[in-house]
């Protein structure tokens, strides 16, 4: 049976970008994966296109960057989990579209929101109030709603 995954994260930049985009055949909808790199960052890894010569075709799963702070922070409980999780390249500006700016390269990750960090992002004055629970003798001492000077309507 498999698990339904809800989008964790859905536009993530990829930075340190170490493949030459136009070059890696890399394109919109392609299967990446992540894990931690030695230095402790979120590495994104995909399968490019290396042909040996230039004539026999090769795949090869590389590096192509590692994910922000922000976004580590988000997947870091899901990484140590264990959970399984989809990603995928969402968006992509080669170097010869990017006018003299650097690459960019996008990324989506769905997966199981369980072990995400809870109200991560959200200022304590949006968080709802604790609930308190009524005790015994207080719930006592309200008043009783259908009481007698209740008209019920006909």
């Amino acid at each position: 049976m498999s698990e339904t995954k809800l989008p964790l994260i859905h536009k993530a930049p990829v930075e340190g970008i170490l493949v030459h985009v136009a070059r890696a055949h890399l394109a919109i909808g392609d299967h990446a994966s992540i894990d931690r790199l030695p230095d402790g960052r979120i590495g994104v890894y995909a399968t490019i296109r290396r042909p040996i010569l230039g004539v026999i075709p090769r795949r090869k799963t590389v590096l192509i960057g590692h994910l922000g702070p922000s976004v580590e922070d988000i997947l870091t409980p899901s990484l140590s989990h264990g959970d399984s999780l989809r990603i995928r390249i969402i968006d992509l500006v080669p170097e010869h579209l990017s006018n003299g700016h650097p690459p960019e390269i996008y990324i989506s990750v769905w997966g199981d929101p369980r072990h995400l960090t809870p109200n991560y992002g959200v200022p304590e004055a949006f968080l709802p109030l604790p609930r308190t629970t009524l005790s015994s003798v207080e719930a006592d001492a309200r008043p009783n709603q259908r009481g007698p000077g209740r008209v019920r309507p006909a």
